[in-house]
């Protein structure tokens, strides 16, 4: 329903303001119009600074050029440089509308093929860029700069607009791209050769030929297998593993397992002896209701612990007063 609605409207004011050699900058924002934010509001990079936010949509009083406001008092505040927050799903859409890059309609494949391929992994909603994908950005850097370029990208989105609407003819598209890309082609296709990454070696045995095993990149990721191939072709998923036994079985160790579209759960090392699953991390603490041990659930403020008992009444709150309980006897004997 929001998206059908009216966009959102705003006044936003920036004033700069200019004592001695520095300049101060104050940016203020006044909705004029709610639009579809009445339904729904965009959801926010976790990574963000809530203070920063809160600076930036600050009420300004009217001013105008050449007022000097009168200075009532110095208030100094440390901050430190934060790295630019790595890419979300809605972050990264977002750059590629304002970039001029692909339409709604690839966005989602775009997205699916970068995850499939390995070049990133998803971690807290966020995108890290693994090493193949670290190495294939730099290839084509090297050996295709024209075709990697932001604008050459949205210089072709706008050209194939063009040819949907019947102006100018997909031939000499294509003829234009294909001269200069055909010997780019060759030339990486002579330099490049095969690119192979450094396995990681492990302490790990491989338990049919004594060789240590190394960790490897394949189509689905990493995973452990045997230097010795071909001759020994032993291989075994690579699990991380938590520092915690299964709830269920109480013998395996619980490992970070994912499904076939990438999604993380957790899961015994047992499987399939135990087929101990849970799509929220598990942890030491034991409800002080049912006994189940806590997982960690999202919540707006980050994570909270909530007991994975369906009907359970657990409440965080019972773990303060059971921490309260624990510490008055011993305040007791000291007094």
């Amino acid at each position: 329903m929001a998206s059908q609605m009216a966009s959102l409207a705003q006044n936003v004011t920036t004033v700069d303001l200019t004592a001695g050699d520095f300049t101060f900058r104050s940016t203020g924002v006044v909705v004029t119009f709610p639009g579809f934010t009445r339904l729904y509001d965009e959801g926010r990079d976790e990574s963000r600074n809530e203070e920063e936010e809160d600076d930036n949509t600050a009420r300004l009083p009217d001013l105008k050029k050449g007022d000097e406001p009168e200075w009532k008092k110095y208030v100094e505040k440390q901050h430190f440089t934060q790295p630019q927050p790595r890419f979300t799903e809605a972050s990264l859409i977002k750059t590629l509308e304002e970039m001029g890059i692909g339409r709604p309609s690839t966005y989602a494949p775009t997205i699916d093929t970068i995850v499939t391929r390995g070049y990133v992994l998803k971690e807290k909603k966020q995108f890290k860029a693994t090493e193949l994908g670290d190495a294939v950005v730099d290839l084509l850097k090297e050996y295709f700069p024209n075709i990697i370029d932001n604008d050459f990208t949205a210089r072709m989105e706008n050209q194939l607009d063009e040819v949907e609407e019947g102006q100018i003819q997909w031939k000499s598209i294509v003829y234009e791209f294909y001269e200069p890309f055909i010997k780019e082609l060759e030339v990486a296709d002579e330099k490049i050769g095969h690119v192979e990454l450094t396995d990681e070696v492990t302490d790990e045995v491989c338990p049919q030929c004594g060789r240590n095993l190394v960790i490897k990149h394949g189509r689905f990721g990493k995973f452990l297998a045997c230097p010795g191939f071909p001759q020994c072709r032993y291989t075994k998923p690579l699990l991380l593993t938590l520092e915690l036994k299964c709830p269920k079985c109480g013998k395996g160790d619980v490992v970070i397992r994912q499904t076939k579209k990438k999604k993380k759960f957790y899961g015994c090392s047992n499987y399939p002896e135990c087929d101990y699953t849970s799509w929220y991390e598990p942890v030491a603490t034991l409800c002080p209701v049912c006994g189940q041990h806590l997982v960690k659930r999202p919540s707006g403020s980050g994570t909270r612990l909530a007991c994975p008992t369906e009907g359970c009444s657990f409440k965080p709150s019972m773990l303060k007063e059971e921490a309260d309980k624990a510490q008055a006897p011993q305040q007791e004997e000291k007094e």
